[in-house]
């Protein structure tokens, strides 16, 4: 795809982006038990922007990866580097096969779909293994199976979903630039998430967790028990299958110590606290100059125009895809 200007390219990036946020906002609405077991409906819009240029597809699945992160509030977790490395991993494959096989004569989308969420899910197990043990390999064939038919619903999303060519006009969102204020929160977070991830006393992470949900409370953020309950849960599991130290009790085959228990409540405490903590930096305001802050104000516009719509998700999508004004 061509573009007549470098303003106009990046108007549409950051469409292309808001339209992923969207995706991503319809799926947090839908609960899910495990943390990593997502149907990731903003592979939806990845499936329909294949007519990109190369640079530009890679740069759109940085940062969808980014706004994801973002919005679930888990941008400053170890979460958000296993999204960017999924999103390029798998992205990256359903562009070469998109364009090795361009006329969908021996894969089609759905196969380029599944294909892409099957190694989507290697690329998340073997990655959180790194933090979370040896033992989250166990949770391998139940991803793959779950990502094969995730990849069948993104695939039907794209097939019956028309993305517009350019960029809806959006009113101009003036902003006051409060730059300095912003950048202030954000080092104050890292920093906070930096000293966490150095923390190994139980009592101390427990301290670091109410802190967290205070300020993520004072910040305007909603607590969500299910985010840290299924997070939880998925650490715990990860546990169970790397034991260690004294045995308190077996059920089957599988032996559950007190060194898991720890280790497992130590990297569960952690994790939630900067889960809080990611929840503040979504919503710090940014200045509408970067094609994050553009896609914000689209992003916007089209969630005011899917709420407005009636009918079921996929008429509302279509309508409010086909707005030439948001």
């Amino acid at each position: 795809m061509q573009f007549q200007n470098k303003s106009k390219e990046r108007e549409y990036l950051a469409y292309l982006l808001s339209l992923t946020m969207l995706f991503s906002y319809a799926e947090l609405l839908i609960p899910r038990i495990l943390p990593f077991f997502r149907l990731g409906l903003a592979n939806t819009v990845v499936l329909l922007s294949f007519s990109l240029n190369f640079p530009s597809f890679t740069l759109l699945l940085f940062m969808k990866a980014i706004a994801s992160s973002l919005l679930a509030g888990t941008l400053f977790s170890p979460f958000a580097l296993i999204s960017i490395s999924q999103s390029l991993a798998s992205g990256i494959l359903m562009y070469g096969l998109s364009k090795i096989d361009s006329k969908n004569r021996f894969i089609s989308l759905y196969g380029i779909s599944m294909l892409a969420s099957a190694f989507s899910a290697l690329v998340q197990i073997f990655l959180s293994s790194l933090y979370l043990g040896e033992g989250t390999k166990a949770l391998l064939g139940p991803m793959i199976l779950f990502s094969i038919f995730s990849g069948l619903i993104t695939a039907f999303f794209a097939e019956n979903l028309n993305i517009p060519k350019e960029a809806p006009i959006i009113e101009k969102v003036e902003s006051k630039g409060k730059k300095t204020i912003s950048m202030i929160k954000i080092f104050l977070i890292f920093l906070s998430v930096t000293v966490i991830f150095l923390l190994k006393s139980i009592p101390l992470l427990i301290t670091a967790l109410l802190l967290s949900l205070v300020i993520q409370v004072i910040s305007g953020r909603k607590i969500l028990i299910l985010p840290h309950l299924s997070l939880w849960i998925f650490v715990f599991i990860s546990s169970l299958f790397t034991p260690g130290g004294k045995v308190l009790f077996s059920v089957g085959f599988i032996t559950i110590t007190d060194e898991a228990l720890l280790l497992a409540l130590e990297k569960a405490l952690k994790l939630s606290s900067v889960s809080a903590l990611s929840q503040c930096a979504a919503g710090i305001k940014l200045q509408n100059q970067g094609i994050i802050s553009m896609a914000l104000n689209y992003y916007r516009g089209l969630l005011d125009k899917l709420r407005s719509e009636e009918g079921n998700i996929l008429k509302k999508l279509k309508n409010a895809l086909s707005a030439k004004n948001l």
